[in-house]
């Protein structure tokens, strides 16, 4: 199921890329609002590739609203998943367990109040767990959605930068009117960053540009095809 889910989430990001419209292009809204997804009953956003695949998901359905949730999650709100509607699986690791104490008799080591006492350790192995989610607009009887104001400008350029510095790919600003990335020297080719009208279009190049790499490193049986991305 891992390498199905995957493939599904590359292909989809894949398409998205020769359309145009990846999902990190705009990880702001024009309106100020965010869209990033988020659990509507935790608000907790969803993370790395669940987030781009939620995102990419929501653009292909043409979802607006950005909450998800499970089924269950959904009835705990008095809410219920819509007749024929389909969820969206979603796959996260976890990498620690939580493990009861015992003390040096093999005994359970309690609180004040009798509870057991639980640590948490390190797994060898992450564990791989998948849910299905659903939109909320996939949900009757949802909360009315309560406004998120998109981020900072400096927040957002600040997590712009940390995930080009992370993605290891290097950057080669010239002066010029394409931006791109090259496969045989794995680099992308920017214009100088005076030459964007806004630092926001700066950052969705530099981002659309980088995911070429990352279609290439989930989908490697592309290379044939990616000797010179824009």
């Amino acid at each position: 199921m891992a390498g199905d889910y995957a493939q599904t989430v590359a292909a989809s990001i894949v398409k998205q890329l020769e359309d145009g419209t990846a999902p990190w292009v705009k990880p702001w809204e024009p309106s100020g609002l965010r869209f990033i997804p988020y659990n509507a009953i935790t608000g907790k956003d969803y993370q790395g590739g669940n987030a781009i695949w939620l995102m990419a998901v929501a653009e292909m359905k043409g979802y607006s609203d950005p909450r998800w949730t499970t089924y269950k999650q959904a009835q705990s709100l008095d809410a219920q998943v819509m007749k024929g509607e389909k969820g969206t699986l979603i796959q996260y690791f976890k990498k620690f367990d939580r493990v009861p104490v015992k003390d040096e008799q093999g005994r359970p080591v309690k609180d004040a109040e009798g509870n057991q006492v639980y640590r948490s350790v390190e797994l060898e192995r992450p564990r791989v767990f998948s849910a299905v989610v659903f939109n909320a607009e996939q949900i009757a009887g949802m909360p009315k959605i309560e406004a998120r104001p998109a981020l900072a400008a400096w927040e957002r350029h600040a997590a712009a930068e940390q995930m080009m510095s992370n993605s290891g790919v290097p950057i080669i600003y010239r002066p010029g009117d394409r931006a791109f990335y090259t496969l045989a020297q794995d680099r992308v080719t920017m214009p100088e960053r005076e030459q964007f009208k806004t630092a926001d279009r700066f950052y969705s190049t530099a981002l659309h540009e980088l995911g070429h790499n990352a279609e290439i490193r989930i989908m490697p049986h592309l290379l044939g095809r990616a000797r010179l991305a824009v």
